[in-house]
């Protein structure tokens, strides 16, 4: 056992001079100020849109994994003092700051992040996601641009195979400044996530124009943290404590980028004190500027060297002290001198040595246990260890037996515990099955524990078992086709064979496709197995075959291996060829070469203009010369014009694409128009018509821009136009909405097509008399309001009128009668008679029997017409002066002829449509402004 104490002390030892030495470089750096560097961290994919990939077995989701990673990252990077923030807003955020304040639209995902963070002017942009692949696949690899398109055009070129699809990636041989410092952190990131412990490293730092990093104006780096496909890695990257981990390398990874600020952490004091058999050692004044994850204290006797040094944890004490008391007993109440160290642990995982201390300890008399011999003897595969003459003046607890094999060093270290004989003596038998069937040296050694708990070693020995592995003369390996078959010859099995396993798979992607198959013996005792390409990718190149035999024991042997070359030829196309017909683009791809076979020919296309923001993937379909042929619609393209892209890429049955061909055609598009924008007045309506319409690029709406002159564009009013089953837009324009302007009306027609873009299709105008209150029309109040409008006028009806057989209900019968024989609204001239006549008191030149209820003809001291005189004093004479005053109406409001004889004494063709409204009345029909009013207020109060 001394050689392992030996061994255990260098290793401490190199450990304390490591930390040490660390210690001391870790921190030479140039500083910068944290809280003025601004990082973005962006989770990669959208919850609610694209997961990302997601786990089969357990379900874990990439987009969850992501989201929760970034915001340990955010909120570490902020509690060093860096102005960090995520890209968007995410679930479970505890109110982290965001450089969005919602979540972009994901077409344009990575621009909206990237332009959001070039336009603030951010120092770094770091994008979380994580991988898939097979089951198998582990670790995390890093992605750097060094094309950035914003910064630098020169010395631009394409590198092929960068990207599954087979398209290429834009990389830049003099690339700028912030590539190359992206280059450095993803490079940092490599070294320090090797600390983490949960994932390994790739060792993959790779240069590729992934859209996020590549949009940048400021370094970016793409991590891709570990593998959801693989079950084990998924679960220990969806551990809280594991993400802290990455968090924190981030940070380091980051301050090394910046030369930020790492001052060590210290302590002020590092004292041990002796109490018995108790040591308490106590730490004071602790800071530690980059956090503090633990206070370790190792501490050991300087009996034997370092075989009893153990690591205690440091509690916090109330006075802010780190202390641990621990009892010699866990030590083998050693006397003598104790060291102790003491070491920091910062949020990085940095150890800083914090300081030492000795102490003397006498402890407790203890009498150890010992024995006479540790023996061991092989029969077989079994070991039998006996331990005799033992002496415990403590009493005997257990007696323990560790035992391996030199193979593998300590792989198969197991401890065992031995049963009493009858003599006294102990004893424990072992199966080398227990410790792989593993033949050579074997290590004894025997522990005795007493009643106090002290473990005091007993002595040690070794023994040797022989035994023969199983072996073969060779293992080949020959290609036919996309067939390889392995075949093992020559197998010597001493401890007989009960399978021969021949693990295989291909160079390309690392062991992503290794598959384990069961050979078959044959009839001349060989084994053999032949298997498909198709279940590894259909990948050609070198092929790796191990063969592996399993003996009665179990045991599982390595017996030999070989490689093969598999040469896969990749699809082909003769040509890409495409055509323009209208707003159809058509692409045919002929003369398809396939040896895999064909799953699908992938087609996308996208017009330059905008970049690549109306990429679409398209499928061809399969015709019956064998060619692939797909017909797009430029429709689903924003109608764009202008050059359009064409690739082809063909995915073959193991599901490998290959990159096939491409074109470009050009595409004219034609803008919408219309012959004719006409426009016509009906009273106060515009109605408009848009016909003769030519839309190659779809009709989204046809817009109608409106107003009249009065007061410049005051009025103004964007109307959308109705489409007619005879393919025209019409639309129903009411001048009450422009403030009831007369004058000349202005429209114009434009055509928003299907992409949203607008043309002006032509233009009309119309002149409109607004007409608010109309004269003529059809009457829209009964006898019976105007009856009693008078009477609640108080005003006393002519007696003369009832006299000659008129009563108020007649004379208002009459009134409306007379109207609608010449389409004029009765409650005009009645409200008019009423206002002319002071409610038929008349009082002025006009007497009530002229029969004049309009004071046609009545100036100042003139009385106007006698109707009375001309007609007869009579009811024909009343009815007649009505009608007179109801055509005189008309006359100034209508252009049409009289339904009935002409009485009115003041016709003339001079006054037609004068007033076509009783606004207009005013000024015109009476010198008085405010006339219109004073009879629309009358028309109020039927």
């Amino acid at each position: 056992m001394e050689h392992i104490k030996n061994r255990r002390k260098q290793i401490a030892l190199g450990v304390i001079v490591i930390l040490t030495l660390f210690t001391f470089f870790s921190y030479f750096s140039q500083t910068v100020d944290a809280a003025s560097t601004t990082v973005v961290v962006n989770p990669g994919h959208l919850d609610g849109v694209d997961t990302g990939a997601v786990n089969s077995s357990n379900g874990i989701r990439e987009v969850d994994l992501n989201n929760a990673l970034a915001i340990k990252i955010v909120s570490t990077l902020r509690a060093s003092g860096y102005n960090a923030m995520l890209s968007h807003p995410v679930p479970g955020n505890p109110g982290l700051p965001t450089l969005l304040p919602t979540s972009p639209v994901y077409s344009s995902f990575s621009t909206t992040i990237c332009n959001k963070a070039n336009e603030i002017g951010a120092d770094l942009l770091i994008s979380v996601h994580h991988n898939s692949g097979g089951a198998a696949a582990t670790g995390y690899e890093l992605y750097w641009s060094s094309y950035h398109p914003t910064v630098d055009n020169n010395g631009i070129y394409q590198k092929s195979g960068l990207w599954g699809d087979g398209s290429t990636a834009d990389l830049d041989a003099t690339p700028p400044t912030i590539a190359l410092k992206s280059m450095e952190l993803a490079n940092l990131f490599n070294e320090n996530f090797k600390n983490l412990g949960y994932v390994p490293s790739r060792n993959r730092v790779i240069e590729r124009d992934d859209a996020i990093t590549r949009k940048t104006s400021m370094p970016s780096v793409l991590i891709e943290a570990g593998f959801v496909s693989n079950s084990t890695e998924a679960e220990k990257m969806a551990d809280g404590s594991n993400q802290q981990k990455m968090a924190e390398q981030v940070l380091a990874s980051v301050n090394q980028l910046f030369g930020a600020s790492t001052s060590p952490m210290t302590a002020t004091g590092f004292t041990a004190t002796v109490d018995g058999d108790k040591i308490t050692a106590t730490v004071k004044g602790v800071s530690a500027p980059n956090g503090l994850q633990a206070i370790y204290i190792p501490i050991w006797s300087d009996d034997c060297g370092q075989d009893d040094l153990k690591w205690y944890t440091a509690t916090k004490q109330s006075d802010g002290n780190y202390s641990v008391t621990i009892d010699v007993k866990d030590h083998g109440y050693t006397n003598g001198d104790y060291q102790l160290h003491c070491y920091g642990v910062d949020s990085y995982g940095k150890y800083t040595f914090l300081g030492n201390s000795t102490v003397t300890v006498t402890a407790s008399s203890q009498e150890k246990m010992t024995a006479a011999s540790v023996t061991g003897t092989v029969v077989g595969n079994t070991i039998t260890a006996s331990i005799k003459g033992i002496v415990a003046p403590n009493g005997v607890t257990s007696i323990t037996v560790p035992i391996w094999s030199e193979t593998g060093e300590q792989d198969d270290l197991k401890w065992y515990t031995a049963t009493k004989e009858s003599d006294g003596s102990y004893k424990v038998s072992v199966d080398i099955k227990d410790h792989n069937y593993d033949g050579g040296e074997y290590n004894i050694h025997a522990y005795g524990k007493d009643d106090n708990g002290v473990m005091t070693l007993l002595g040690a020995t070794t023994a040797t078992v022989k035994i023969d592995t199983m072996k073969a003369t060779s293992v080949t390996g020959n290609v036919s086709g996309s067939k390889i078959t392995a075949t093992v010859k020559g197998v010597t099995a001493p401890n007989g064979i009960t399978e021969m396993v021949i693990p295989i798979w291909s160079e390309n992607g690392g062991q992503d496709d290794l598959k384990w198959y069961l050979a078959t013996k044959q009839t001349d005792g060989s084994y053999k197995i032949t298997v498909d390409i198709k279940d590894h990718n259909y990948d050609g190149g070198a092929y790796h075959i191990h063969a592996y035999g399993k003996d009665n024991n179990n045991k599982l042997t390595f017996v030999s291996a070989t490689t093969v070359n598999m040469i896969v030829e990749p699809m082909t196309a003769t040509s890409v060829t495409a055509s323009v017909s209208g707003n159809k683009i058509s692409t045919i791809i002929s003369g398809i070469n396939a040896p895999s076979g064909i799953n699908s020919i992938l087609v996308p296309i996208w017009s330059d203009a905008g970049g690549q923001d109306d990429l679409k993937w398209y499928t061809a379909e399969r015709m019956s010369n064998g060619n692939y042929s797909v017909t797009i619609d430029i429709k689903d393209h924003n109608y764009s014009g202008g050059t359009y892209f064409i690739h082809v890429y063909g995915k073959d049955n193991g599901d490998k694409v290959t990159f096939l061909g491409n074109t470009s055609v050009n595409v004219t598009t034609t803008p919408m128009s219309a012959t004719a924008v006409n426009a016509t007045v009906t009273e106060n309506i515009i109605t408009v018509s848009v016909s003769g319409i030519t839309a190659p690029n779809g009709i989204k709406s046809i817009l109608l821009p409106t107003w009249s002159d009065v007061n410049g564009q005051d009025d103004l009013k964007w109307y959308s136009a109705t489409k007619q089953s005879d393919g025209s837009y019409q639309l129903a324009i009411d001048a009450k909405n422009h403030n009831g302007d007369s004058g000349t009306y202005s429209i114009h027609a434009y055509g928003e097509e299907a992409d949203g873009r607008t043309v002006f299709l032509g233009n009309a105008s119309v002149s409109v008399r607004y007409v608010e209150t109309p004269i003529m029309g059809s009457t829209t109040v009964t006898a019976a309001q105007l009856v009693a409008y008078y009477r609640n006028t108080g005003s006393v009806y002519p007696q003369m009128y009832t006299d000659l057989g008129v009563n108020l209900e007649t004379f208002v019968d009459l009134y409306i009668s007379e109207c609608n024989a010449e389409g004029v609204r009765a409650e005009v001239a009645f409200a008019q008679a009423m206002l002319e006549t002071g409610n038929l008191r008349f009082g002025g030149d006009v007497k009530p029997a002229q029969f004049n209820f309009a004071g046609l003809g009545a100036t100042g001291g003139v009385p106007g017409f006698d109707f009375a005189a001309k007609y007869g004093s009579s009811s024909i004479g009343l009815q007649t002066g009505i009608r007179g005053h109801v055509q005189h109406l008309k006359c100034y409001a209508s252009s049409a002829a009289l339904n009935q004889t002409k009485v009115d004494p003041r016709w003339n063709d001079s006054l037609r449509l004068r007033a076509l409204s009783v606004e207009e009345l005013a000024g015109t029909w009476a010198a008085d402004t405010t006339y219109a009013g004073k009879v629309k207020a009358i028309m109020k109060k039927f």
